[in-house]
């Protein structure tokens, strides 16, 4: 089964949090939001992920690579 995970917000609310980094990326308790959701996606036996994604997307797409390979 495939999760689909929006994470193309720009997270106005959050600034200035989020002016160089997207609202996903944001650490909370230890790990990022977009972490948290795939940690929990993972745990519940789901392994292959759709990212929507926008407002700098690039640096999703890198922290995935890098922590979910």
């Amino acid at each position: 089964m495939k999760a689909i995970i929006p994470v193309a917000g720009i997270g106005s609310r959050l600034r200035p949090h989020t002016h160089t980094q997207p609202k996903s990326l944001v650490p909370v308790a230890g790990n990022t939001i977009l972490g948290h959701i795939i940690d929990r996606l993972k745990a519940a036996g789901l392994t292959e992920y759709v990212f929507i994604i926008g407002y700098l997307g690039e640096k999703i797409e890198q922290y995935v690579r890098e922590h979910y390979p």
